[in-house]
């Protein structure tokens, strides 16, 4: 197992001005102080984050949100190398004088573009399958991607003709209503998962893995703390090996962390800094038996 120390913190900015990259990893000399907290869910309420990085030139700052109008969040560990936590546009950047350090502020959602400016105006014929109107919905949304879809394939085909106007985030929504399933954005690409079924790629979670504490069980299922690893993500599932009693699935996990358990992640609440204590990610994830995810 990899070591999870000297943390990596890396954001890179881009834009018409160009693009830059801010350096946080710890080693073998301190970069900058950058901290970040990044929500994620599985709906379609948009992922956010919060960037901060302390003493940029006055000439990065003044480009940010402007001439720089994306970011791009990488963290990880020096054994394992940073991989991808978020991306998005800049919504609004703000500096704030703490003597002496000068601290600017990033906000960025994930989507963004897409969901503002994706419009849609088609109907479809009788004998048309959701799939197929969701395909299209997507390619509508400036800078999203097709990304991970589990369920929609076997969606069956309308008798009558249906007709998608307006913004395609909120026919999307109405999509998943009617059929059942949710739909996100992550890091640009959409994803869409039936609400009983799950996108696999199990993350272990246990003590040696970074589990922080114990799992704690849920009337759903499972929340818990760990250090953080940007293979959980919403949809995905979790294999929680913990010291704790799952009432409600009849396994108890207290005698054994072989007992385990898997959950589909409903939320993904990152927070870390480059230099000071905190690098978690906060997960509340829903029981799954035989593949399907209990409601």
């Amino acid at each position: 197992m990899s070591r999870l120390w000297q943390r990596i913190v890396r954001v890179t900015v881009s834009g018409p001005g160009g693009s830059a990259t801010f350096d946080g990893t710890q080693a073998p000399e301190a970069g900058l102080k950058i901290g970040f907290s990044v929500s994620k869910s599985l709906g379609s309420a948009q992922n956010t984050g919060t960037v901060t990085i302390t003493n940029l030139s006055k000439s990065r700052r003044n480009k940010l949100g402007e001439e720089y109008d994306k970011l791009e969040l990488q963290v990880g560990y020096k054994d394992k190398g940073p991989s991808l936590l978020l991306t998005g546009a800049i919504r609004d950047a703000s500096h704030t004088k703490d003597s002496p350090d000068i601290v600017s502020t990033i906000e960025v959602g994930d989507g963004d573009k897409g969901v503002n400016k994706g419009k849609a105006s088609k109907t479809f014929k009788a004998g048309t399958k959701p799939k197929e109107i969701v395909d299209y919905l997507v390619k509508q949304m400036p800078d999203v991607e097709m990304g991970k879809t589990k369920g929609l394939d076997d969606l069956p085909a309308y008798k009558r003709p249906v007709t998608v106007f307006g913004h395609a985030f909120r026919e999307l929504n109405e999509l998943g209503r009617h059929h059942l399933f949710y739909w996100s954005i992550q890091n640009g690409k959409f994803e869409a998962v039936k609400n009983d079924q799950h996108l696999g790629d199990a993350v272990l979670v246990s003590q040696e893995t970074g589990l922080i504490g114990v799992a704690e069980p849920t009337d759903k299922g499972v929340k818990f703390k760990m250090l953080i690893d940007t293979r959980i993500m919403p949809g995905r599932l979790v294999d929680v090996r913990s010291d704790f009693l799952d009432s409600n699935s009849g396994r108890d996990k207290r005698k054994s962390d072989d007992g385990g358990g898997k959950f589909r992640v409903a939320t993904a609440n990152f927070s870390g800094d480059s230099r000071d204590a905190p690098f978690f990610v906060e997960v509340e994830a829903h029981r799954v038996q035989g593949e399907k995810v209990q409601k």
